[in-house]
């Protein structure tokens, strides 16, 4: 027996939504332009011209948001704009092609990767594209001659780094804690140092005069169980306190930070930062708490569009609106959980084709995801959260509550939007919970917890 024609669109609807297409280029059917605003509203556009009209001396640049965002689409789109101007030449590297998302990091550990995967990089063809001419022994091998030497990392060869690199990782990780503080501070200038050599042998191949590098993915770092803080106290002192050695000389360096860094450092004051909002879906605090957003209701519609041309067969428009809306702006959270889990609960229920926005498929898949995120929370967390939804800002009175408040981002219960200005949420699968929440009554005589 064949299957409906509704059929075949639902598994044809769903495969697309599982098989994440990952990073998008900018000239992909999938990629919808301005979905994070124009102009001032446009962060990329806003980093770009930074790089343009600042000095070709190097500068250091930090670019974050959280995940579902669209922060390595929207690299790649910087990185397209900016190798438009034949002034510079831009180059994108995948810090997590080289390391776990669970790899201890510090500084030289960082830097060690950038100088690693900017030459893998700069082994392709528009890149150095074996090697600057003109020297006795090419920049990349005497780059690889140092891993082996200095940092005793064996069997690596020009352009082929990265699969020996994580095959060694652990015990890389090892031999860099063994390293005295004089050999830390000699291996961290000699990658500073290639990092920069590397970069003069792109301006000579190309003729350009700056150069940017970005760092992608990580903001994907994260510790797993007791390890989650001390995760979160390395990323900090790398990106807060490390600032003077992430600084390249004649290098655009864009290092893709956690979205929690800004709001729990002093960091926007030493380094000019670039957040990616979630999709503005609904409008600022003070022009309409939790209003729909038209505008972004259309882009977030217009995201759908480009990947099921036929959605309205199988769903409304109103429909589709409300698990926009309660997605907060996050397309991992619409695409990936809310719509293809709809999707499956519709196939065997398909003469309720399209559903509507009271259909109760979509109260069961809400109710669902609101309960797995609200089990990611704990009730000495409902305060903190209560805080953020009343205030949309993060205020912290105990420094304890800093890995707290990483965690909130890193598992998006906190969402971070950009209207004009910088403003928080809580992620909209958690507004019931939390708005109801009110702290216990303490009897006579007690003295409230902190208190």
């Amino acid at each position: 027996m064949s299957a409906s024609p509704l059929a075949l669109l639902l598994d044809d609807f769903a495969r697309v939504l599982a098989n994440d297409p990952g990073a998008l280029d900018v000239d992909s059917g999938l990629y919808v332009p301005n979905l994070h605003g124009v102009a001032a509203e446009d962060v990329i556009a806003l980093l770009q011209r930074e790089i343009l009209r600042s000095s070709d001396e190097g500068h250091l640049h930090y670019f974050s948001g959280q995940r579902g965002t669209g922060k390595s689409t929207e690299l790649k789109r910087l990185a397209s704009m900016l190798n438009g101007h034949a002034e510079v030449r831009a180059y994108i590297v995948d810090a997590l092609e080289y390391i776990s998302d669970t790899h201890p990091l510090d500084t030289l550990t960082l830097l060690l990767i950038t100088a690693v995967a900017f030459a893998d990089r700069l082994a392709a063809a528009d890149g150095l594209g074996g090697d600057a001419p003109g020297r006795e022994e090419g920049l990349l091998a005497r780059f690889v001659r140092w891993l082996d030497t200095e940092v005793e990392i064996s069997g690596v060869s020009v352009g082929a780094v990265k699969a020996e690199f994580r095959n060694q990782q652990q015990s890389i990780v090892q031999r860099l804690r063994d390293f005295d503080m004089n050999r830390q501070e000699r291996v961290m200038a000699d990658c500073r140092r290639y990092i920069g050599e590397m970069a003069d042998a792109v301006r000579a191949k190309w003729g350009c005069r700056k150069v940017m590098l970005a760092i992608d993915s990580l903001e994907r770092l994260r510790g797993i169980g007791g390890e989650a803080s001390e995760m979160f106290d390395r990323v900090v002192r790398v990106f807060d306190g490390g600032i003077g050695q992430l600084r390249i000389p004649g290098v655009h360096m864009v290092y893709a930070v956690p979205p929690y860094l800004p709001y729990l450092t002093n960091v926007k004051v030493l380094v000019r930062l670039f957040m990616l909002a979630s999709v503005r879906v609904c409008r600022t605090p003070r022009d309409g708490r939790r209003q729909p957003r038209e505008a972004g209701i259309h882009a977030m519609r217009e995201v759908v569009q480009r990947r099921c041309a036929r959605w309205r067969e199988l769903i409304t428009e109103p429909a589709m609106d409300r698990l926009i809306l309660a997605s907060g702006g996050d397309l991992r959270q619409l695409l990936r959980r809310l719509l293809l889990d709809v999707l499956d609960e519709a196939y065997f229920q398909q003469d309720r084709l399209p559903l509507r926005a009271d259909d109760p498929i979509l109260d069961v898949v809400l109710r669902r995801h609101g309960k797995e995120l609200a089990n990611m929370v704990v009730g000495d967390e409902y305060p903190l959260l209560k805080g953020i939804a009343d205030s949309n800002d993060l205020k912290l009175n105990r420094r304890e509550d800093l890995p707290v408040a990483a965690h909130f981002f890193n598992l998006r219960v906190v969402l971070n939007y950009r209207n004009g200005e910088e403003w928080l949420d809580l992620n909209p699968l958690l507004w019931d919970l939390i708005d109801h929440w009110e702290p216990a009554a303490t009897g006579a005589g007690e003295v409230p917890a902190g208190g």
